[in-house]
């Protein structure tokens, strides 16, 4: 056995999950992204010599400082890497000398070498002394060395030396050159950029989009009275529509009801309660796929017969994130990979478009924090990082739009797409359906394909009697009634579902 197949083998008895450690990966980034930037905010701005906390002093100090070309300083042989501002006009070494000192110091000299000779009229020294401090002098003693002079700075005293340093002097790194080029744009090319990398992503992913409906060509107003195929009425919506929701989830609970599995009972005013019929133990009953069998175990405890409103919001809201409903998904997407409606498998296609989105989104975040904590003043620029933020949403919104069917996909897309328009129809519906239980057969399907109201109202003038599924308090006696108790119970249940899928699988 080859070393990678020992670690693919340790990785899969470890039960390693890609998505979840993908997950952790962007909380990871994003955490030790937050920890720099606040490590940046919270360390000194300015390099100090001496403070409160300092307990050698002489009666006389002197402090060499070197300079160097590519803005490195070095204090007494020590490098110090706070001591170099960059700003538009001039860069500035900027030297608290004294913070509060703890003892008395009668003088205090600071030799300053730069990097190269300057016009002594190119420089500009200050220093700032306050609170108890003697004489002060500035001057320079060649045309690369600067001499700072302070005397009697008595403890609490705060003094400071600054020497202002004309462009060119030292190398300005490359990302403070960014971050000065950035400082120049004005806040109404900021708003540009942020209202046009939205506008250009969605130009992008609606171009996308455009060619892959336009070469699929599967709206057209043909008509077909009969099922396309013998598959579960959630298939039929994710080759139309590429992707999984409440739909799908509503369509596969009436399918399992009509095909003998679960009862609905409507106990009004909101209660209602799903009951099993012909299952107990889910991993041995026959004919249900894994996908059906995902749903059915979040619905339903193993050990119970029955589901109140209270155990489904119970078990949808004992975790955050449902890996049972993720398997539902799953599921789908697999057994229409394996038809051979797409391409790629649609789950893999979302993933990826939305990894995209996340990692986009992260990194605008992070750019907006950066810029509100650190960023430099005005922080115009905080307004690209939302255009930023916005793109990503987008990207993520749309993907589960990007799948892309096969030649046979296609075909079996128009053929559901006509299925629907013949369940739409203005007209009664024939009495072959009528007379064939068409009505409840086609149910599930037309939840699906978003066209159960028009279904139901093709049967309202035909005798009607309740499917032996269903129950509610006053026994319906139209289908009006039939269809107002069952349809907010459902929805209700689908949509909740639907919501507390894995977000990774979309």
């Amino acid at each position: 056995m080859s070393t990678w197949q020992i670690i693919k083998s340790i990785v899969r008895d470890l039960s390693f999950d890609r998505k979840k450690f993908l997950l952790f990966l962007v909380i990871f980034v994003v955490g030790i992204g937050v920890y720099l930037i606040w490590k940046n905010q919270t360390r000194p701005k300015a390099a100090v010599l001496y403070d409160s906390s300092t307990t050698e002093f002489s009666d006389q100090i002197n402090t060499d400082i070197v300079i160097a070309k590519d803005g490195k300083v070095t204090i007494d042989g020590k490098k110090e890497n706070n001591a170099i501002n960059y700003y538009q006009n001039y860069d500035e070494f900027d030297l608290i000398a004294f913070n509060n000192p703890s003892q008395y110091v009668s003088a205090y000299q600071a030799t300053v070498h730069l990097p190269s000779a300057v016009d002594a009229q190119n420089i500009r020294q200050i220093i700032y002394a306050v609170h108890g401090v003697g004489d002060t002098l500035a001057y320079t003693t060649d045309p690369q060395t600067l001499v700072y002079q302070v005397s009697d700075i008595s403890p609490g005293s705060t003094v400071t030396i600054v020497a202002r340093l004309p462009k060119g002097l030292i190398q300005v790194p490359f990302w403070k050159k960014w971050e000065l080029a950035v400082e120049l744009v004005a806040v109404k090319s900021w708003i540009y950029l942020a209202v046009t990398l939205p506008v250009v992503t969605f130009l992008i992913l609606a171009f996308i989009y455009w060619r892959r409906r336009a070469k699929q060509n599967i709206f057209s107003k043909a008509l077909l009275s009969k099922l396309p195929d013998r598959v579960p009425p959630a298939l039929a919506g994710v080759v139309i529509d590429g992707a999984v929701g409440p739909r799908e989830i509503a369509g596969t609970l009436i399918d399992l009801a009509e095909r003998g599995y679960i009862f609905i009972i409507n106990d009004g005013k909101g209660e209602f309660n799903f009951g099993k019929r012909r299952f107990t133990d889910l991993d041995t009953t026959q004919g249900l796929s894994n996908f059906e069998k995902a749903l059915l175990s979040k619905i339903f405890l193993p050990k119970n017969y029955k589901s109140t409103v209270d155990d489904v919001e119970m078990r949808i809201g004992r975790h955050i994130f449902s890996r049972k409903i993720a398997d539902f998904y799953v599921g789908l997407y697999d057994l229409a990979t394996e038809k051979g409606y797409f391409v790629k498998n649609p789950s893999r296609v979302h993933l990826a478009y939305r990894n995209v989105g996340i990692g986009l989104f992260f990194l605008s975040f992070l750019g907006f924090l950066y810029g509100a904590i650190g960023g430099l003043d005005p922080k115009y620029a905080l307004i690209f990082w939302l255009g930023g933020m916005a793109a990503a949403a987008l990207i993520i919104r749309t993907s589960p739009y990007m799948p892309a069917l096969t030649g046979a996909g296609i075909e079996k897309a128009r053929e559901w797409m006509a299925f629907r328009q013949y369940l739409s129809l203005r007209e009664s519906a024939p009495a072959s359906d009528v007379l064939g239980g068409k009505l409840n057969e086609y149910l599930p399907y037309a939840i699906v394909l978003g066209s159960e109201v028009d279904w139901i109202k093709r049967f309202k003038k035909e005798p009607f009697s309740v499917p032996d599924w269903y129950e509610m308090p006053n026994r319906a006696t139209t289908i009006e009634d039939f269809a107002n108790g069952l349809f907010p119970i459902i929805g209700y249940v689908s949509r909740h579902l639907a919501h507390s899928h894995d977000p990774i699988t979309e």
